[in-house]
């Protein structure tokens, strides 16, 4: 059986640091062996005793999710239990994604989006939100955490979140600091910026052989895996924030030298000006070492546009579709025309 890693935060002194964030708002923390994690809807939150919990939870992560979905759903859920949630209600799901919305721009810029993310079922749906996304979406969930997060109602609880955070990333730092230097980050690089996580660069993934877990796309040698690494930990010299693809570009440059498509792809007969044929291979036109179908601003770039673009993108072929943002050969590629090291 794979043991779960040990949350960063289940330490006593952020624990009783995210109680004083509770307390602050008007919650006291109430730690029990009568629940996981809940609201009594008379300025109480019931949070498991470290018995209950599982080894990657802690009761930081805990309050923090609590008081996220007391911000989701507004003061007059406050004196509801549970905020007026119940999760065997389907109806509910767009109020937990909507929380989970609230968690990722509320954590991420200090750098704790996965040290505070749920482990519950949601987690998928966490993992896969962008923040970029959830700022513009008009979905209800994103929509319905910008509507929170702007709430005048809700501006005490929302600045007692963020100084929870900053906190908890400056608890963090410290103890990073206090350790030994000269063997360097686990990973085996330089340490990084003190305000960014593993967790939350462009390159840590979770996979591997067997149970996936946290690992380094930096470290992986050719075809192997990454190194792991806990997404806590603070960055590495290497750390860089997710890819925007319309400002890297590099799999349509000179990363690569051909898209070779099936002759049955769309591609092929959406877009025939684009598509060569070499014997029995269809591969998409290059002008030069780069796609045709790249529209590259960067000679005269316009502030409101991107700087890389495919012109055919809803006709693109199955590669291009199946090409990972972040992957481990979006990284090859940003390697090859000098944008990662």
């Amino acid at each position: 059986m794979c043991q779960k890693a040990v949350s960063p935060l289940a330490t006593d002194a952020i624990t009783l640091l995210w109680m004083s964030v509770a307390a602050e708002a008007g919650w006291q923390v109430i730690r029990t062996t009568e629940a996981y994690a809940s609201s009594d809807g008379e300025g109480r939150l019931l949070i498991g005793v470290d018995e209950v919990l599982d080894a990657d939870d802690a009761p930081a992560q805990l309050i923090f999710h609590e008081l996220c979905h007391a911000l989701t759903q507004g003061p007059s859920s406050w004196s509801l239990p549970d905020w007026g949630l119940s999760n065997a209600d389907p109806r509910d799901v767009v109020a937990e994604h909507a929380c989970l919305c609230v968690h990722v721009l509320l954590s991420s810029p200090f750098g704790l989006r996965a040290a505070m993310a749920p482990t519950t079922e949601y987690r998928a749906y966490h993992d896969a939100l962008k923040e970029d996304d959830i700022a513009v979406s008009l979905e209800p969930a994103p929509a319905r955490a910008r509507a929170a997060l702007a709430l005048p109602g809700n501006a005490k609880l929302r600045a007692g979140l963020i100084r929870g955070l900053a906190a908890t990333r400056a608890a963090l730092d410290e103890t990073l600091a206090s350790s030994p230097s000269d063997s360097g980050h686990p990973v085996g690089f330089a340490w990084g910026p003190a305000a960014q996580s593993c967790g939350s660069c462009a390159w840590f993934y979770r996979g591997g052989r067997g149970p996936a877990v946290g690992r380094c796309r930096q470290s992986a040698q050719g075809e192997g895996d990454g190194l792991r690494t806990d997404p806590a930990a603070r960055a590495c010299a290497r750390w860089e924030a997710p890819v925007d693809c319309q400002a890297c570009g590099a799999c349509c440059r000179e990363a690569y030298h051909s898209v070779t498509v099936s002759v049955r792809d769309p591609v092929v007969w959406k877009q025939p000006d684009l598509v060569v044929r070499h014997g029995h291979r269809f591969e998409i036109r290059r002008e030069g070492p780069r796609c045709a179908a790249l529209d590259d601003r960067r000679a005269a770039p316009v502030p409101s546009l991107p700087l890389f673009s495919c012109g055919i993108y809803d006709d693109r072929p199955r590669p291009c579709r199946d090409f990972e943002a972040n992957g481990r050969h979006c990284l090859v590629a940003r390697r090859r025309v000098g944008l990662s090291p």
